[in-house]
């Protein structure tokens, strides 16, 4: 397992390789009879060559699959760097965003996640919007049309050089690079809306209500938040936690493995920021966290 998946990782850092080897082989097992040489060069060269060939079709396999680095040398809460790991490319960007590289399929992963944002922030034509997570703009190509400005920040570099040319069209967007956890970089009382869509997931629970605290101070009073997160109280959520903590080979899980919530650890954090009208919907497999900053905030 060690072997293929630093095969894996080789053949993806080096697409080359495959090409060369074949091209190689070729030479060499149609140089090896114009040159007379022994009969056993001429079945090595057959042998290297259907080898080249397997190695080929390996790697395009390699390539294609949605398949991550294990990236265990990382520490979860070193998100820029795996992050840009998992968005080595633009379509490794995109099917670390949601398990598709291709355009309809990565819109189509988007409708779900944006008919829930509408629905429970009655995200509107003068709101002014910000997006913690947004990767490759995933839901900013959608929900950008539909408000007065959208803001996406993320802390990986190489998400957001995919965001910036999925949205290059859209003259209302704003793309941000943190440069760590949280919303410092931001005014207070500039938002009308704050949501994230399958990033909360991936973070450190610690983390988790730095978002949730900043997001307070950033929203104007009256401001709607929306976060989820996959729900460990359903079925569907509790599923992949029970199987991994199963498994008869305990290994340190990679750091962009999701990690389910609870209820109430999200009506938890948006108490202690200070928000109100706070609800959690249950949808399986996720939780929504919705919540809004009391008119009398300051």
């Amino acid at each position: 397992m060690k072997v293929r998946r630093w095969l894996s990782s080789l053949l993806r850092r080096h697409s080359w390789l495959p090409a060369t080897a074949m091209l190689l082989m070729a030479a060499v097992f149609v140089a090896v009879p114009l040159l007379r040489l022994h009969l056993f060069w001429l079945l090595s060269a057959g042998a290297a060559f259907g080898l080249a060939s397997f190695v080929c079709g390996y790697s395009a396999h390699a390539r294609k699959s949605t398949n991550f680095p294990f990236l265990g040398h990382l520490h979860r809460r070193r998100y820029a760097e795996v992050w840009d790991s998992l968005a080595a490319s633009p379509w490794r960007a995109r099917s670390a965003a949601c398990g598709q590289h291709e355009e309809d399929a990565l819109r189509r992963s988007a409708e779900r996640p944006v008919r829930n944002i509408l629905e429970l922030t009655g995200l509107g034509p003068e709101d002014e919007v910000l997006e913690i997570g947004c990767g490759v703009g995933r839901i900013g190509l959608e929900l950008a049309p539909r408000c007065r400005s959208w803001t996406g920040v993320d802390i990986s570099a190489n998400m957001l050089t995919v965001a910036s040319e999925r949205l290059s069209s859209l003259n209302n967007v704003r793309l941000l690079k943190l440069a760590q956890v949280g919303l410092r970089d931001f005014e207070a009382k500039t938002c009308d809306v704050i949501y994230s869509t399958n990033m909360f997931d991936h973070l450190d629970e610690m983390d988790r209500w730095l978002y949730v605290e900043d997001a307070f101070r950033v929203l104007r009073p009256g401001g709607r938040l929306f976060i989820d997160n996959t729900d460990l109280e359903s079925d569907a959520g509790w599923a992949p936690f029970a199987r991994g903590a199963s498994s008869p080979v305990q290994i340190e899980s990679p750091p962009y493995t999701p990690k389910p919530a609870t209820s109430t650890e999200y009506a938890t954090y948006a108490c202690r920021a200070g928000f109100e009208r706070i609800q959690v919907h249950q949808r399986s497999p996720l939780l929504i966290l919705t919540a809004i900053k009391p008119n009398s905030a300051t």
